[in-house]
């Protein structure tokens, strides 16, 4: 059975990269048609990453991520020495717009919330499964990388993402049920962090201390700096202390989720606080965040976006 690493961008995935060697690792990158990536190299190299893409969904313009993550998933490509493939789906711009057919059909009328987590399945997981669909046929065993102390998040990633996928096949001219649909046993799904009992502070641990390796001219690995926080920079599952953190950081970015709300589609947080009353409140409410959760780094505990 055929290996496979799901990246994410985040420490912990990174440090599954390194220590548990896969046939093939597999990073999805949530795209957005607005906020372009600021860097023109790191744009560049994303366009040339997605570049099989370009026909069906266009190039890269900018990502709903840090372009942090973008430089991460480059530097930790060298620095594992495997090739990492990257795979994307439509924009999200593209599935909020009402005229991209989402998987399963129809199309998104409410913005993603806790209650209608439908971007992660959209962008993230069947990108993942058309990949394997077009390249295996066959099931592989997908490594997710979460930590020891994330046995309650595999629990909910578990009961979500079965690793049984319906895929429509083919398509019938006549009659009324014209899609025919099946169900493929495409993965098994392993956790080698937690197998392994790898906390969070192991992980810290060793990307506080991988730097340049010496050796001779041709064996040093650049260093990997990930993104303070990593997924989504205004992802629902953030606080809304974290949310205003990213509002200082990533400001063109959280205007982009703020101006989303303004559509009549409804809230990220449903009805709790909007996206811009948020960013005007962020230079009180960020410094709330706890110091132990920005040195983590991944603050998602909603269990899916690392597929």
């Amino acid at each position: 059975m055929k290996t496979v690493n799901s990246v994410s961008g985040g420490k912990s995935s990174g440090y599954l990269a390194v220590h548990y060697p896969a046939d093939y690792d597999v990073f999805a990158l949530v795209c957005l048609d607005d906020c372009r990536v600021k860097d023109e190299g790191l744009l560049r190299y994303a366009q040339e990453k997605l570049s099989g893409f370009y026909d069906e969904f266009g190039p890269v313009i900018g990502t709903a991520e840090s372009d942090e993550t973008l430089a991460a998933m480059r530097d930790l490509e060298q620095y594992i020495g495997r090739e990492i493939t990257w795979v994307r789906g439509p924009s999200f711009d593209r599935l909020l717009s009402g005229e991209w057919t989402a998987w399963g059909g129809g199309s998104k009328t409410r913005l993603p919330s806790w209650a209608r987590r439908y971007c992660t399945a959209e962008m993230k997981l069947v990108p993942i499964f058309l990949w394997w669909w077009r390249n295996f046929g066959e099931a592989v065993e997908m490594r997710i990388g979460f930590r020891s102390e994330e046995f309650g998040r595999m629990m909910r990633y578990m009961h979500r993402s079965p690793w049984e996928f319906r895929f429509p096949t083919s398509c019938s001219l006549r009659g009324r049920r014209q899609m025919r649909w099946e169900s493929f046993r495409w993965r098994q799904i392993s956790f080698p962090l937690i197998e392994h009992g790898v906390d969070q502070r192991r992980v810290a641990d060793y990307w506080a201390g991988a730097g340049w390796v010496k050796g001779d001219l041709f064996q040093e690995r650049r260093r990997v700096v990930f993104p303070s926080v990593s997924n989504c920079v205004g992802c629902f599952h953030k606080s809304v202390e974290l949310l205003a953190h990213m509002a200082e950081v990533e400001p063109e970015k959280m205007g982009w989720f703020a101006a989303q709300e303004e559509k009549g589609m409804g809230r990220w947080k449903d009805k709790e606080i909007t996206y811009q009353q948020i960013i005007e409140a962020r230079a009180a409410l960020w410094k709330e965040v706890p110091a132990e959760i920005m040195a983590d780094g991944e603050t998602c505990a909603g269990g899916e976006c690392t597929a």
